[in-house]
C-alpha cells in the first residue's frame, strides 16, 4: 500500500513591523492606544506573534504594554466596548392618568 506523500506549503513569514528601518515606532509605550488596540483582537486577547508577524523580542514589549495599558484604563480589559446612551423620547411615554374619576357636577 502506497503512503500519500503531501507537500508542505512554504509560508514566508511576515517581518517584524518594529524591526523594519521605515518604522516610525522605535519603543513600544503602553499610552499609544492606536498602536496596541491593532495588537489586541475583538475579544480583548492579545494576538499571537505568527499572525501580527512580530518578533518575540517586540511581542513580550507589545505583552507587556498592554498589560500595563489595562491596569492604567487605557485599554479596556474585556475588548472594545462601546457604551450606547438611548435618549427616551418625551412623545411615547404615557402620561399617567388617575385611577377614580372625581366628578363634581350632579
Amino acid at each position: 500500500m502506497a503512503r500519500i506523500v503531501r507537500k508542505k506549503l512554504f509560508v514566508r513569514k511576515r517581518p517584524c513591523q518594529f524591526c523594519l528601518n521605515k518604522s516610525p515606532v522605535v519603543y513600544v509605550d503602553y499610552k499609544n492606544e492606536e498602536l496596541l488596540s491593532k495588537l489586541v483582537n475583538q475579544q480583548g486577547k492579545i494576538i499571537s506573534s505568527r499572525i501580527t508577524g512580530t518578533c518575540a523580542k517586540h511581542q513580550r514589549a507589545v505583552a507587556l504594554a498592554i498589560k500595563r495599558a489595562r491596569t492604567v484604563a487605557i485599554l479596556p480589559y474585556i475588548g472594545s466596548v462601546k457604551k450606547e446612551f438611548v435618549k427616551k423620547d418625551v412623545a411615547t411615554t404615557k402620561e399617567i392618568k388617575p385611577a377614580v374619576e372625581t366628578s363634581s357636577e350632579k
